[in-house]
Protein backbone atom coordinates (compact mmCIF):
# COMPACT_ATOMS: atom_id res chain seq x y z
CA UNK A 1 0.00 0.00 0.00
CA UNK A 2 1.85 3.71 -1.10
CA UNK A 3 2.51 5.66 2.15
CA UNK A 4 0.25 9.16 1.97
CA UNK A 5 2.30 11.71 2.19
CA UNK A 6 2.56 13.89 4.84
CA UNK A 7 1.71 18.01 5.10
CA UNK A 8 5.50 19.31 5.14
CA UNK A 9 6.06 16.51 2.25
CA UNK A 10 3.14 18.04 0.54
CA UNK A 11 4.15 21.74 0.84
CA UNK A 12 7.99 21.03 -0.31
CA UNK A 13 7.10 19.17 -3.52
CA UNK A 14 4.08 21.61 -3.86
CA UNK A 15 6.81 24.83 -4.40
CA UNK A 16 9.09 22.57 -6.16
CA UNK A 17 6.33 22.26 -8.79
CA UNK A 18 5.96 25.95 -8.30
CA UNK A 19 9.33 27.15 -9.65
CA UNK A 20 9.40 24.09 -12.34
CA UNK A 21 6.98 26.47 -14.01
CA UNK A 22 9.90 30.06 -14.20
CA UNK A 23 12.81 27.48 -14.44
CA UNK A 24 14.65 25.98 -16.84
CA UNK A 25 13.79 21.89 -16.39
CA UNK A 26 17.26 20.92 -15.35
CA UNK A 27 17.04 23.45 -12.96
CA UNK A 28 13.30 22.14 -11.79
CA UNK A 29 14.85 18.64 -11.22
CA UNK A 30 17.76 19.80 -9.15
CA UNK A 31 15.40 21.42 -7.05
CA UNK A 32 13.18 17.91 -6.89
CA UNK A 33 16.58 16.20 -5.92
CA UNK A 34 16.71 18.45 -3.26
CA UNK A 35 13.83 17.95 -1.51
CA UNK A 36 13.89 14.29 -2.16
CA UNK A 37 17.16 13.93 -0.13
CA UNK A 38 15.94 16.24 2.60
CA UNK A 39 12.71 14.01 3.14
CA UNK A 40 14.59 11.23 2.95
CA UNK A 41 17.06 11.97 5.57
CA UNK A 42 14.31 13.45 7.83
CA UNK A 43 11.90 9.90 7.44
CA UNK A 44 15.03 7.94 8.36
CA UNK A 45 16.48 10.50 11.26
CA UNK A 46 13.21 12.19 12.57
CA UNK A 47 9.94 10.40 11.64
CA UNK A 48 8.24 12.49 14.09
CA UNK A 49 8.46 15.69 11.99
CA UNK A 50 5.07 15.82 9.59
CA UNK A 51 4.72 20.17 9.32
CA UNK A 52 7.03 22.70 8.33
CA UNK A 53 6.96 24.58 11.99
CA UNK A 54 8.11 21.35 13.14
CA UNK A 55 11.41 22.12 11.93
CA UNK A 56 14.46 23.09 14.16
CA UNK A 57 17.45 24.31 13.45
CA UNK A 58 19.24 22.32 16.10
CA UNK A 59 18.86 18.97 15.31
CA UNK A 60 17.07 18.77 11.87
CA UNK A 61 18.57 20.66 9.90
CA UNK A 62 22.09 21.21 11.35
CA UNK A 63 21.87 17.31 11.18
CA UNK A 64 21.28 17.45 7.37
CA UNK A 65 24.19 19.37 7.01
CA UNK A 66 26.04 16.65 8.27
CA UNK A 67 24.52 14.15 6.59
CA UNK A 68 25.43 15.90 3.36
CA UNK A 69 28.87 15.87 4.50
CA UNK A 70 28.89 12.02 4.76
CA UNK A 71 26.67 11.29 2.04
CA UNK A 72 28.96 10.47 -0.52
CA UNK A 73 31.87 9.44 1.60
CA UNK A 74 29.54 6.36 2.88
CA UNK A 75 29.91 5.12 -0.76
CA UNK A 76 33.48 6.44 -2.35
CA UNK A 77 35.30 7.09 0.96
CA UNK A 78 35.53 10.89 -0.16
CA UNK A 79 33.02 13.43 1.56
CA UNK A 80 30.54 15.63 -0.88
CA UNK A 81 32.08 18.62 -2.50
CA UNK A 82 31.19 22.39 -1.30
CA UNK A 83 30.06 22.84 -4.41
CA UNK A 84 27.33 20.16 -4.18
CA UNK A 85 26.24 21.23 -0.76
CA UNK A 86 26.36 24.41 -1.00
CA UNK A 87 23.91 24.24 -4.31
CA UNK A 88 21.53 22.11 -1.86
CA UNK A 89 21.59 24.22 0.64
CA UNK A 90 20.96 27.53 -1.37
CA UNK A 91 17.92 25.17 -3.19
CA UNK A 92 16.67 24.41 0.30
CA UNK A 93 16.35 27.84 1.64
CA UNK A 94 14.33 29.35 -1.26
CA UNK A 95 11.84 26.73 -0.61
CA UNK A 96 12.18 27.35 2.92
CA UNK A 97 11.14 31.22 1.93
CA UNK A 98 8.43 30.29 -0.66
CA UNK A 99 6.86 28.19 2.37
CA UNK A 100 6.39 31.55 4.46
CA UNK A 101 2.37 31.50 3.17
CA UNK A 102 1.80 28.35 4.41
CA UNK A 103 -0.56 27.40 7.19
CA UNK A 104 1.95 25.97 9.48
CA UNK A 105 5.31 27.77 8.41
CA UNK A 106 8.98 27.26 9.17
CA UNK A 107 10.54 29.30 11.50
CA UNK A 108 12.89 31.80 10.50
CA UNK A 109 16.81 31.63 10.73
CA UNK A 110 16.72 27.89 9.84
CA UNK A 111 19.37 28.02 6.91
CA UNK A 112 21.71 30.57 7.76
CA UNK A 113 24.17 31.97 5.10
CA UNK A 114 27.16 30.59 6.95
CA UNK A 115 26.14 27.12 6.47
CA UNK A 116 26.29 27.57 2.62
CA UNK A 117 30.11 26.53 2.57
CA UNK A 118 32.68 28.47 -0.21
CA UNK A 119 33.17 26.72 -3.18
CA UNK A 120 36.37 24.83 -4.08
CA UNK A 121 38.53 26.68 -5.91
CA UNK A 122 38.76 24.02 -9.11
CA UNK A 123 39.36 26.52 -12.06
CA UNK A 124 41.28 26.65 -14.20
CA UNK A 125 42.05 23.16 -15.32
CA UNK A 126 43.40 23.54 -18.95
CA UNK A 127 45.57 20.82 -19.97
CA UNK A 128 49.16 20.95 -20.83
CA UNK A 129 50.25 22.15 -24.39
CA UNK A 130 51.89 18.69 -24.69
CA UNK A 131 48.66 16.73 -22.92
CA UNK A 132 46.54 18.72 -25.17
CA UNK A 133 48.79 17.59 -28.12
CA UNK A 134 48.72 14.25 -27.22
CA UNK A 135 44.84 13.93 -26.72
CA UNK A 136 44.24 15.77 -30.05
CA UNK A 137 46.42 13.19 -31.79
CA UNK A 138 44.76 10.01 -29.90
CA UNK A 139 41.30 11.88 -31.18
CA UNK A 140 42.28 12.13 -34.76
CA UNK A 141 43.63 8.72 -34.66
CA UNK A 142 40.68 7.20 -33.92
CA UNK A 143 38.60 9.10 -35.91
CA UNK A 144 35.47 7.40 -35.13
CA UNK A 145 32.16 9.51 -33.77
CA UNK A 146 32.68 10.10 -30.31
CA UNK A 147 36.16 11.08 -31.19
CA UNK A 148 35.65 13.50 -33.47
CA UNK A 149 32.77 14.94 -31.03
CA UNK A 150 35.18 15.52 -28.52
CA UNK A 151 37.74 16.88 -30.86
CA UNK A 152 34.94 19.47 -31.73
CA UNK A 153 34.13 20.13 -28.67
CA UNK A 154 37.93 21.09 -27.76
CA UNK A 155 38.40 22.97 -30.99
CA UNK A 156 35.07 25.00 -30.27
CA UNK A 157 35.26 25.45 -26.56
CA UNK A 158 31.83 24.05 -26.89
CA UNK A 159 30.42 22.80 -23.27
CA UNK A 160 29.71 18.96 -23.87
CA UNK A 161 25.76 19.26 -23.21
CA UNK A 162 25.95 21.89 -26.47
CA UNK A 163 28.11 20.06 -28.88
CA UNK A 164 25.31 17.66 -28.00
CA UNK A 165 22.33 19.42 -28.82
CA UNK A 166 23.96 21.29 -32.14
CA UNK A 167 21.35 20.79 -34.92
CA UNK A 168 22.48 19.35 -38.13
CA UNK A 169 22.78 22.24 -39.79
CA UNK A 170 24.74 24.47 -36.84
CA UNK A 171 27.47 25.69 -39.47
CA UNK A 172 26.90 28.48 -41.25
CA UNK A 173 28.22 30.46 -44.09
CA UNK A 174 28.02 34.09 -43.39
CA UNK A 175 30.05 35.21 -46.59
CA UNK A 176 33.14 35.56 -47.97
CA UNK A 177 35.50 32.89 -46.55
CA UNK A 178 33.64 33.38 -43.11
CA UNK A 179 31.99 30.69 -41.25
CA UNK A 180 30.50 30.02 -37.47
CA UNK A 181 28.76 27.37 -35.32
CA UNK A 182 25.34 28.18 -34.07
CA UNK A 183 25.80 26.75 -30.19
CA UNK A 184 22.32 25.96 -29.27
CA UNK A 185 21.11 28.02 -26.08
CA UNK A 186 23.25 26.19 -23.41
CA UNK A 187 23.87 26.56 -19.58
CA UNK A 188 23.06 30.25 -18.84
CA UNK A 189 20.45 30.18 -20.98
CA UNK A 190 22.03 32.12 -24.00
CA UNK A 191 23.32 30.91 -27.74
CA UNK A 192 26.23 32.42 -29.71
CA UNK A 193 28.10 31.96 -32.86
CA UNK A 194 31.41 30.44 -32.76
CA UNK A 195 33.80 31.60 -35.71
CA UNK A 196 35.58 28.48 -37.06
CA UNK A 197 38.22 27.52 -39.42
CA UNK A 198 38.62 24.71 -41.88
CA UNK A 199 39.67 22.06 -39.64
CA UNK A 200 36.27 22.63 -37.69
CA UNK A 201 34.35 22.54 -41.29
CA UNK A 202 35.88 19.41 -41.94
CA UNK A 203 35.33 17.98 -38.58
CA UNK A 204 31.61 18.53 -38.69
CA UNK A 205 31.20 17.33 -42.71
CA UNK A 206 32.94 13.79 -41.47
CA UNK A 207 30.21 13.65 -38.17
CA UNK A 208 27.84 14.50 -40.42
CA UNK A 209 28.83 11.23 -42.52
CA UNK A 210 28.99 9.24 -39.23
CA UNK A 211 25.77 10.61 -38.11
CA UNK A 212 24.39 8.65 -41.41
CA UNK A 213 25.35 4.93 -40.12
CA UNK A 214 23.17 3.22 -37.81
CA UNK A 215 21.98 3.99 -35.64
CA UNK A 216 20.86 6.58 -37.56
CA UNK A 217 20.62 10.34 -35.78
CA UNK A 218 17.51 11.88 -35.50
CA UNK A 219 17.19 14.54 -38.39
CA UNK A 220 17.35 17.91 -35.79
CA UNK A 221 20.51 16.93 -34.29
CA UNK A 222 23.91 16.41 -35.54
CA UNK A 223 25.19 13.72 -33.51
CA UNK A 224 22.90 10.53 -33.14
CA UNK A 225 21.04 9.99 -30.24
CA UNK A 226 20.52 6.14 -30.00
CA UNK A 227 18.98 6.61 -26.24
CA UNK A 228 18.64 9.17 -24.15
CA UNK A 229 20.28 12.71 -24.08
CA UNK A 230 22.13 12.13 -20.92
CA UNK A 231 23.30 8.48 -22.61
CA UNK A 232 25.12 10.32 -24.88
CA UNK A 233 26.97 12.84 -22.52
CA UNK A 234 27.92 9.62 -20.46
CA UNK A 235 29.37 7.79 -23.67
CA UNK A 236 31.78 11.60 -24.47
CA UNK A 237 32.81 11.42 -21.18
CA UNK A 238 34.04 7.56 -21.69
CA UNK A 239 35.66 8.03 -24.80
CA UNK A 240 37.36 10.68 -23.09
CA UNK A 241 38.61 8.62 -20.42
CA UNK A 242 39.76 5.74 -22.80
CA UNK A 243 41.52 8.42 -25.25
CA UNK A 244 43.43 9.83 -22.82
CA UNK A 245 44.64 6.68 -21.12
CA UNK A 246 45.57 5.86 -24.69
CA UNK A 247 47.35 9.11 -24.66
CA UNK A 248 49.66 8.39 -21.69
CA UNK A 249 47.93 11.25 -19.72
CA UNK A 250 47.51 9.99 -16.26
CA UNK A 251 45.71 12.83 -14.78
CA UNK A 252 42.10 11.99 -15.07
CA UNK A 253 40.03 14.39 -17.55
CA UNK A 254 36.48 15.40 -17.77
CA UNK A 255 35.04 17.39 -21.12
CA UNK A 256 35.04 20.33 -19.26
CA UNK A 257 38.68 20.61 -19.30
CA UNK A 258 38.88 21.00 -23.00
CA UNK A 259 36.89 23.95 -22.43
CA UNK A 260 39.03 25.43 -20.22
CA UNK A 261 42.08 24.63 -22.72
CA UNK A 262 40.32 26.34 -25.50
CA UNK A 263 40.00 29.19 -23.70
CA UNK A 264 43.75 29.52 -22.49
CA UNK A 265 44.97 28.51 -26.11
CA UNK A 266 42.68 31.54 -27.50
CA UNK A 267 44.53 33.45 -24.67
CA UNK A 268 47.51 32.64 -25.77
CA UNK A 269 46.94 33.27 -29.34
CA UNK A 270 46.09 36.98 -28.43
CA UNK A 271 42.35 37.09 -28.26
CA UNK A 272 41.30 39.76 -26.25
CA UNK A 273 39.80 38.76 -22.71
CA UNK A 274 35.73 40.85 -24.16
CA UNK A 275 36.00 38.83 -27.55
CA UNK A 276 36.64 35.43 -26.01
CA UNK A 277 33.45 35.94 -23.11
CA UNK A 278 31.97 36.03 -26.08
CA UNK A 279 33.26 33.25 -28.10
CA UNK A 280 32.77 31.28 -24.32
CA UNK A 281 29.44 32.70 -24.11
CA UNK A 282 30.25 34.21 -20.37
CA UNK A 283 27.65 36.87 -19.15
CA UNK A 284 30.55 38.37 -17.64
CA UNK A 285 34.24 39.09 -17.56
CA UNK A 286 34.91 36.91 -13.83
CA UNK A 287 33.86 33.89 -15.44
CA UNK A 288 36.02 34.06 -18.14
CA UNK A 289 38.99 34.87 -16.06
CA UNK A 290 38.29 32.02 -13.71
CA UNK A 291 38.83 29.75 -17.12
CA UNK A 292 42.21 30.96 -17.60
CA UNK A 293 45.60 29.93 -16.57
CA UNK A 294 48.25 32.76 -16.54
CA UNK A 295 51.78 31.46 -16.14
CA UNK A 296 54.89 32.49 -15.63
CA UNK A 297 55.83 31.72 -19.08
CA UNK A 298 52.99 33.68 -20.49
CA UNK A 299 53.72 36.78 -18.34
CA UNK A 300 57.74 36.72 -19.81
CA UNK A 301 55.96 36.48 -23.32
CA UNK A 302 53.48 39.18 -22.79
CA UNK A 303 56.21 41.53 -20.94
CA UNK A 304 58.98 41.13 -23.97
CA UNK A 305 56.15 41.44 -26.99
CA UNK A 306 55.16 44.57 -25.62
CA UNK A 307 58.89 46.00 -25.23
CA UNK A 308 59.20 44.92 -28.39
CA UNK A 309 56.01 46.03 -30.26
CA UNK A 310 54.11 47.89 -28.48
CA UNK A 311 50.40 48.81 -28.84
CA UNK A 312 50.44 52.46 -27.90
CA UNK A 313 53.11 54.87 -27.68
CA UNK A 314 52.56 57.66 -25.61
CA UNK A 315 54.01 60.38 -27.26
CA UNK A 316 57.48 62.11 -25.86
CA UNK A 317 57.20 64.77 -23.26
CA UNK A 318 58.15 68.17 -24.24
CA UNK A 319 61.64 69.12 -23.54
CA UNK A 320 61.62 70.71 -19.74
CA UNK A 321 63.85 73.87 -21.10
CA UNK A 322 62.94 75.00 -24.69
CA UNK A 323 65.34 77.65 -26.36
CA UNK A 324 63.93 81.30 -26.49
CA UNK A 325 61.80 81.62 -29.52
CA UNK A 326 62.26 84.07 -32.43
CA UNK A 327 58.83 85.49 -32.19
CA UNK A 328 56.13 85.47 -29.38
CA UNK A 329 53.36 84.11 -30.69
CA UNK A 330 50.56 81.75 -29.70
CA UNK A 331 51.83 78.42 -30.48
CA UNK A 332 55.35 79.45 -28.11
CA UNK A 333 53.58 80.54 -25.29
CA UNK A 334 51.74 77.33 -25.47
CA UNK A 335 55.01 75.22 -25.90
CA UNK A 336 56.89 76.88 -23.12
CA UNK A 337 53.34 76.67 -20.65
CA UNK A 338 53.49 73.05 -21.69
CA UNK A 339 57.14 72.83 -20.78
CA UNK A 340 56.46 74.39 -17.70
CA UNK A 341 53.89 72.03 -16.85
CA UNK A 342 55.95 68.84 -17.32
CA UNK A 343 59.27 70.59 -15.56
CA UNK A 344 57.01 70.66 -12.37
CA UNK A 345 55.02 67.69 -12.85
CA UNK A 346 58.69 65.62 -12.79
CA UNK A 347 59.64 67.94 -9.62
CA UNK A 348 55.99 66.99 -7.68
CA UNK A 349 57.34 63.64 -8.02
CA UNK A 350 60.54 63.71 -6.72
CA UNK A 351 59.05 66.10 -3.42
CA UNK A 352 56.36 63.55 -1.67
CA UNK A 353 56.47 66.13 1.00
CA UNK A 354 55.34 69.49 -1.05
CA UNK A 355 52.59 66.89 -3.06
CA UNK A 356 49.64 68.81 -1.93
CA UNK A 357 50.84 72.03 -2.55
CA UNK A 358 52.68 71.65 -5.67
CA UNK A 359 49.38 69.34 -7.38
CA UNK A 360 47.64 72.87 -6.55
CA UNK A 361 50.23 74.90 -8.45
CA UNK A 362 50.29 72.45 -11.38
CA UNK A 363 46.42 72.71 -11.49
CA UNK A 364 45.75 76.88 -11.82
CA UNK A 365 49.19 76.33 -14.31
CA UNK A 366 47.39 73.96 -16.02
CA UNK A 367 44.10 76.21 -16.29
CA UNK A 368 45.96 79.17 -16.83
CA UNK A 369 47.14 77.26 -20.36
CA UNK A 370 43.24 76.85 -20.54
CA UNK A 371 42.76 80.00 -20.71
CA UNK A 372 45.15 81.57 -22.51
CA UNK A 373 43.52 78.89 -25.81
CA UNK A 374 40.39 80.75 -24.85
CA UNK A 375 41.84 84.03 -25.31
CA UNK A 376 43.19 83.39 -28.71
CA UNK A 377 41.75 82.72 -32.01
CA UNK A 378 42.24 78.99 -32.69
CA UNK A 379 43.54 79.49 -36.19
CA UNK A 380 46.46 81.09 -33.88
CA UNK A 381 47.59 78.18 -32.06
CA UNK A 382 47.85 75.70 -34.67
CA UNK A 383 51.71 75.94 -36.01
Amino acid sequence: MKRAPHPLEEALQARARLLATTLRPSTARQYAQTVRLFLTYLRAAFPEVRRPSDLRRDPHILGWLEHLWLRRARVSGKPCCNHTRGAHLIRLRKLFDLLADHAFPPRAGLLLSEDIPRPDQVLPRPLTPEDDARLQAELRRRNDLLANALLLTRLTGMRIGETVDLSADALRHLGDGDWALHVPVGKLHNERWTPVDEQVRSLVARLRFLATLPPAAASEFLLPRPGRRDGLCEDLRAALREASAAAGIAAHIVPHQLRHTYATSMLRAGVSLPALMKLLGHRTANMTLRYLEITQQDLQREFHLAQEHPRHLLPWPLPPCAPDPDTADAPAVLQHLAAATRLLDLFRQDHAAQDKSLRLLLRRLVRIRSRFEKLVPESKTEK
